[in-house]
């Protein structure tokens, strides 16, 4: 079965039906970088339960009345670093247990953050973090017809079909635009499915420079599990948990519930989270600006915990560029 699973080549050969799932990739719910929410520098605290992108760079200014802390992020899938995209379609939907696997492998992201800590002078915040979804009724390849027709429209346009190494389609001079359109609609409208993704992440501080420092100290591991519910094409329904400080000595639990409304331009969501830090409810509000080229640009607004438990709790704004690999407009 690994070997199945690293050798994607030998199963397409097999079917004779080969797709490359990264043509595929849509422009829709890109999710937070897993090493920024161990770090605690996510936008908000309730997370995105959709599918990870295959490559996403993102830098960050956060700010609280006392402090300015630039940072910057990378994540990316091992599986599409790797080639890997190629892949039978049939294997690629099928609903065994190599076949499911397969699935959330191509969804898993590993993810580093590096912030430097304004509050010990030399040294650095640096996050490693772990993403994956378990559940993804969204995938346009297995939950809809986008390869069959975009296949359909090229044969009719007399254009080969492509190379099975080809990611992106755009050059092969046929405008699919209106198929990708229509494929991001029927997939954010899909009402009643909940997508589900999970996530680890470590973070810690530098003894000194991030390059010349002796080791790393405040080792911090976070868990959590996100779910995002549609209600329909435009309104999502999203809940996460965390475990933080999983095996330190300050190990707590925090959940949150959050709402999320889309449109083609901008994602608004709002949450309420208790903390259990300081045993309180925390508001927060995002709004997810799209912008050319893949990119969007996030302004939050949230309160988050003081030093100590007993602290009244700190005003946050954050602000956030990422780019990410998609199949945008």
């Amino acid at each position: 079965m690994v070997g199945a699973l690293l050798m994607p080549g030998a199963g397409s050969a097999r079917d004779g039906d080969n797709i490359n799932l990264y043509r595929y990739v849509l422009d829709v719910d890109v999710p937070e970088s897993p090493a920024l929410v161990a770090l605690e520098e996510a936008p908000l605290r309730v997370l995105l339960g959709a599918a990870p992108k295959p490559v996403m760079a993102t830098v960050l200014a956060s700010t609280t009345p006392e402090t300015l802390s630039p940072g910057l992020s990378l994540d990316i899938a091992p599986y599409f670093l790797f080639g890997g995209g190629v892949r039978s379609l049939s294997g690629y939907r099928s609903n065994s247990v190599a076949g499911r696997l397969m699935r959330v492998l191509t969804k898993t992201t590993v993810s580093a953050a590096l912030i430097p800590d304004t509050a010990d002078g030399g040294a650095w915040r640096v996050g490693f973090g772990l993403r994956t979804t378990v559940h993804d009724p969204h995938d346009p390849v297995l939950n809809s017809t986008l390869p069959e027709r975009i296949a359909e429209e090229m044969e009719r346009q007399g254009v080969p079909p492509p190379a099975d190494s080809d990611e992106n389609l755009t050059a092969r001079g046929v405008d699919l635009s209106a198929l990708f359109e229509e494929a991001e609609k029927e997939m954010r409208a899909r009402s009643g499915d909940i997508q589900i993704s999970g996530g680890w992440g470590v973070s810690a501080r530098t003894e000194g420079g991030v390059f010349t420092g002796e080791g790393l100290r405040d080792t911090r591991h976070t868990f959590w599990l996100t779910g995002q519910a549609v209600l329909g094409r435009r309104f999502d329904v999203l809940a996460t948990m965390q475990v933080l400080d999983a095996f330190g000595s300050g190990l707590e639990l925090r959940t949150g519930l959050g709402v999320q409304r889309k449109t083609s331009m901008a994602d608004f969501r709002a949450e309420l989270t208790y903390d259990g830090t300081d045993e309180r409810l925390h508001p927060g509000a995002a709004i997810d600006v799209k912008l050319p080229g893949c990119t969007s640009a996030i302004a939050s607004l949230t309160t988050a915990s003081g030093t100590d438990r007993h602290d009244d709790p700190v005003l946050r704004g954050q602000l956030q560029l990422r780019w990410y690999f998609a199949r945008c407009r």
